[in-house]
């Protein structure tokens, strides 16, 4: 029991002083991009692109924050993903009142991708006119200088593809926590030498706001080549930055929110599919997986090793490791959660997230044992 401990305070003071560090220069990198961003309100053309299924309730409110935006030089592109609702009706009356709206529908016939939001968007691409794509979800708002924040970012650092985190709404406190998972990257990821090193596996996207170089896009096989992938923003960073293109994860949480999900179970089995794209299962990888598993569990768990810890040990020079390790990393956590607009309820909910993060993962690994999909927003991952 005594080597147990000793091993697993020692480990989780590393972790959680290596977390405190990534966090803390992670957020001095993204307030270092905020700070220099001089806003270019016109340029080149940006096209806006954006899937929309079954969407009435949320599109109102996304093509108003679009059309709104102070960057004059954009064109706004959406596609009716096979709705059963008033999507395309809503579309309609909107593309009516402003010409930079162009809509489309897709076409049931054409399955270019197995995952039917990049089906959809490879339908859509191909009409966008704009130098550059700016990708978003129907279920996001928008602030008035989002795009030209964006671009701004984009063509001052000469980058080819950012990406951020969305500022995420959900009445679900559990839903919410649940979404928080995300965070993970912001504590373990080194975003801040992304203009140093290009590493793939350090290549992080969030689906609600990708904005890429459209020339740079079609020079890695764009959404054609990740056409497969469970995770399909993900997936696409990794391509960029494997075809050796400049990235930066950005801080968006100020210009883009998302109302993603409404409750538990809906948050719970989208992040799961996220979490296991991030991770990919394979034979190869499962002893690596089994051991970052165990490890969230051990975290979790942490608070009562330091609370016990006399009943086992006299060496207290080993709990004050773990107590460290476990307040850093869940200080870590609250430091990048609040720097993304998470309420601070949520942000103090680490070991929950943490556990809640390791099912989701094993939810994931189930789906695919049993050879099912994962289905978002009614289509088929």
């Amino acid at each position: 029991m005594h080597i147990y401990l000793t091993i697993f305070s020692i480990v989780l003071c590393a972790f959680g002083f290596y977390t405190l560090f990534m966090s803390i220069a992670n957020i001095i990198h993204f307030r270092n991009i905020e700070k220099k961003a001089k806003l270019h309100r016109n340029g080149e053309l940006v096209s806006v692109i954006i899937p929309a299924r079954n969407e009435e309730n949320n599109l109102p409110r996304l093509l108003d924050s679009l059309l709104k935006q102070s960057y004059k030089n954009l064109e706004i592109l959406v596609i009716d993903d096979a709705s059963s609702d008033r999507t395309w009706e809503i579309m309609k009356s909107y593309a009516e009142k402003d010409s930079r709206l162009r809509i489309f529908q897709s076409d049931p016939n054409i399955k270019r991708a197995r995952n039917g939001k990049v089906n959809a968007l490879l339908q859509l691409i191909g009409h966008a006119k704009g130098e550059y794509l700016y990708a978003t979800d129907a279920d996001t708002e928008h602030g008035e200088d989002a795009v030209a924040f964006a671009y701004s970012v984009m063509k001052d650092r000469n980058l080819d593809i950012i990406s951020g985190y969305p500022k995420e709404k959900c009445e679900s406190y559990m839903g919410s926590v649940n979404m928080s998972a995300m965070i993970l990257t912001l504590t373990c990821i080194p975003h801040f030498l992304a203009r140093f090193i290009s590493i793939p596996a350090f290549a992080v996207a969030i689906g609600q706001f990708i904005m890429m170089k459209k020339d740079s896009y079609e020079e890695v096989g764009g959404y054609e080549s990740i056409k497969d992938k469970t995770c399909d923003d993900m997936s696409i960073a990794n391509r960029f930055v494997k075809c050796g293109k400049k990235y930066h994860f950005i801080p968006i949480s100020d210009h883009v929110s998302c109302n993603m999900y409404n409750e538990r179970k809906q948050a719970f089995k989208g992040i799961a599919r996220s979490v296991n794209g991030a991770v990919p299962m394979s034979v190869a990888a499962i002893p690596v997986i089994a051991v970052i598993l165990l490890f969230f569990f051990h975290i979790v768990a942490a608070p009562v090793f330091s609370l016990c810890y006399p009943l086992w040990s006299t060496y207290f020079l080993q709990m004050e490791l773990l107590t460290f390790g476990w307040v850093a990393f869940y200080f870590s956590w609250f430091l990048c959660c609040t720097e993304c607009g998470i309420p601070a309820r949520v942000a103090l909910s680490c070991p929950i997230a943490i556990f809640q993060t390791a099912m989701m993962y094993l939810y994931g690994v189930g789906i695919k044992i049993s050879g099912k999909s994962f289905i978002w927003k009614g289509r088929q991952i």
